[in-house]
């Protein structure tokens, strides 16, 4: 069973400074692609640690990536909503935070 979005928070005017932000801060770059030396416009910002499970990471800008629809699709398991391997290797990359940020709670 798929887990329901939480629309109004991607109504928040926070989250929408908050995206704007990002895409400015990375071009609109698809961050993905950049780490394979390609360029392609970035429209979706990703929580890498997903919102619905993490909901208090979802402003934190280490939690966030620019990336190109294609890029964010590879990231979700749309049938079962869950990372896919390389949505796990993003979250890898940002486990120090993430640990940190626990730890310090």
């Amino acid at each position: 069973m798929s887990r329901k979005r939480n629309t109004s928070f991607y109504k928040d005017k926070r989250w929408v400074s908050r995206r704007l932000k990002m895409l400015k801060h990375d071009s609109y770059e698809c961050q993905n692609c950049k780490r394979y030396y390609k360029t392609r416009e970035a429209k979706v910002v990703h929580h890498i640690y997903f919102f619905e499970d993490y909901p208090m990471l979802g402003l934190l800008k280490w939690n966030l990536v620019s990336l190109c629809d294609g890029c964010h699709n590879k990231m979700h398991d749309r049938i079962n909503d869950k990372a896919t391997k390389l949505g796990i290797e993003w979250q890898a990359k940002r486990s120090k935070e993430f640990e940190l940020y626990f730890k310090n709670k």
